[in-house]
């Protein structure tokens, strides 16, 4: 997903220290090393626990607080990033937080937004990670045109992928509650990065039609 998030930034941002970057729930921090890339980076989260082990990675400055309501001015920042977030049980009105996304946003800038796609693939792990809602295109279209956000790029995405995930949640899944995470055979780990990859270049050029996840780039209405 990092290929994939690589590839969109550098087609509709490109790369340059000068901007300034939020990463909107942040976590531990994960994605830092590659947005770093992309302009001086701020990433907030609401977990106190996720800023901790984010403030080991040492080359972002973090900051506590609720994407509904983010302690920044208007206009602060080149580039949005809300990864896996918006889906979330916490988030309680998502056309309200990509309101809030956008009013931190200059205009020209752009947001990378990522959720989870197909509510008919729910499985426990989306309970474990607490997921409120998937989405489908039509559904994530209609909501950020609620917010008054322009669309430039929308797609879905982990395509390749997705034959394989729908025969393991409706045939293969163990039926017990947790989460889908564990060790793979590190050639099946490679075989299925390489397809991620692959995909990373076909989303320049292409929408795919299905996928796991759904990427959106955005661009702050001229009227906000």
């Amino acid at each position: 997903m990092q290929h994939i998030t690589r590839a969109l930034l550098n087609k509709y941002s490109g790369s340059s220290m000068e901007k300034k970057l939020l990463d909107a729930g942040c976590g531990t921090g994960g994605m830092f090393s590659l947005l770093s890339q992309f302009g001086h980076t701020t990433g907030i989260d609401s977990s106190t626990k996720a800023l901790e082990l984010a403030a080991k990675r040492k080359n972002s400055i973090l900051v506590q607080a609720d994407v509904s309501y983010l302690p920044f001015t208007e206009n602060s920042f080149d580039i949005v990033t809300s990864l896996d977030v918006l889906y979330h049980l916490n988030v309680k009105n998502d056309v309200e937080v990509l309101k809030e996304l956008a009013r931190v946003m200059r205009p020209g800038g752009i947001m990378l937004l990522r959720v989870p796609a197909f509510n008919r693939l729910r499985s426990t792990h989306d309970e474990v990670v607490h997921t409120r809602q998937r989405y489908g295109k039509s559904e994530l279209i209609t909501k950020l045109e609620q917010a008054n956000l322009d669309i430039l790029f929308v797609s879905y995405a982990n395509c390749l992928l997705f034959p394989i995930a729908v025969a393991y949640r409706y045939f293969l899944q163990p039926k017990t509650h947790g989460s889908d995470l564990h060790a793979l055979n590190p050639y099946l780990n490679m075989a299925l990065a390489f397809l991620l990859k692959l995909e990373s270049y076909l989303l320049k050029y292409f929408r795919l039609p299905f996928g796991l996840s759904l990427v959106a780039i955005i661009k702050k209405n001229d009227l906000q």
